[in-house]
């Protein structure tokens, strides 16, 4: 799931989410989703992709590029399972499962890296949300060895904050050995439509990039004990609908691109 929704925006200088429970939003507007999104990379163009996105109605079904193949699996309005394929030949390469409590994500069970000798994936291993009353939502991480299938906790957690739909800021806390390390992401957006906005079930993937109600344009963060931060803007072009058509990545001077997102509806 990871490669495939990276082309929907680099993971950890624009990863996105939401707690809206809202699964109808933009109902009225089910035909606008995205058809292609083509993902270029200045730096890397051997890494350039493009992505065809399908659809039933307004469910995902899949999305193909040169190097993947991603299912999406429903049941009802909500997304219950995402397997991701080799398109050359053919292997599964990571799956996901989700559960949800009252409409909202509760766990995520994942497997990747499968072989002849780990059928069921070598890294396997469960996230957990917790919704809390203060309106934010903790995630905590757990490892599943593949041999013995003994589950243990990781010492990396999240905190996430929402506001209308957009997370508006991550502390991410890793703390190995009595050790700690913490991680302030904060995340500024427009006022028009994200190009996921519509897919329905899509919105309550806690972890998947795209999945706020607006468009990412500012995000900042900073490590405990550090006083410099760093920040990256994006910069969109948008259709006369206000869903965006172009999203260009800059790096930390502001003025050099990263990546470029094109999409077509």
């Amino acid at each position: 799931m990871k490669k495939t929704l990276c082309l929907f925006g680099a993971l950890i200088l624009t990863i996105t989410s939401c707690s809206s429970n809202d699964n109808d939003s933009g109902t009225a507007e089910t035909a606008i989703l995205p058809k292609t999104v083509k993902f270029s990379k200045p730096d890397y163009p051997l890494e350039n992709t493009t992505s065809t996105i399908t659809y039933d109605g307004n469910k995902i079904v899949s999305a193909i590029d040169q190097e993947t193949k991603t299912i999406f699996t429903y049941e009802g309005n909500v997304i219950v399972k995402m397997i991701e394929y080799d398109v050359t030949n053919g292997d599964k390469e990571e799956e996901e499962s989700y559960s949800y409590t009252n409409g909202k994500l509760t766990s995520t069970l994942y497997a990747r890296n499968f072989t002849s000798k780990y059928p069921f994936g070598q890294y396997k291993g469960r996230y957990t949300y917790t919704y809390n009353l203060d309106g934010t939502v903790k995630k905590e991480t757990y490892s599943i060895n593949a041999s013995t299938g003994v589950e243990s906790k990781d010492d990396y957690s999240e905190v996430y904050t929402f506001q209308n739909g957009n997370l508006v800021k991550l502390v991410a806390t890793d703390q190995p050995s009595g050790l700690s390390s913490v991680r302030t992401s904060l995340y500024e957006y427009d006022a028009k439509n994200n190009p996921f906005r519509n897919v329905l079930g899509y919105n309550l993937l806690i972890d998947a990039d795209n999945c706020s109600v607006n468009n990412l344009i500012k995000h900042s963060y900073s490590y405990s004990g550090d006083a410099a931060s760093s920040s990256y803007k994006t910069v969109y072009e948008y259709n006369d609908k206000g869903y965006p058509t172009k999203a260009t990545l800059y790096k930390q001077d502001g003025v050099t691109v990263n990546e470029i997102t094109e999409y077509t509806y």
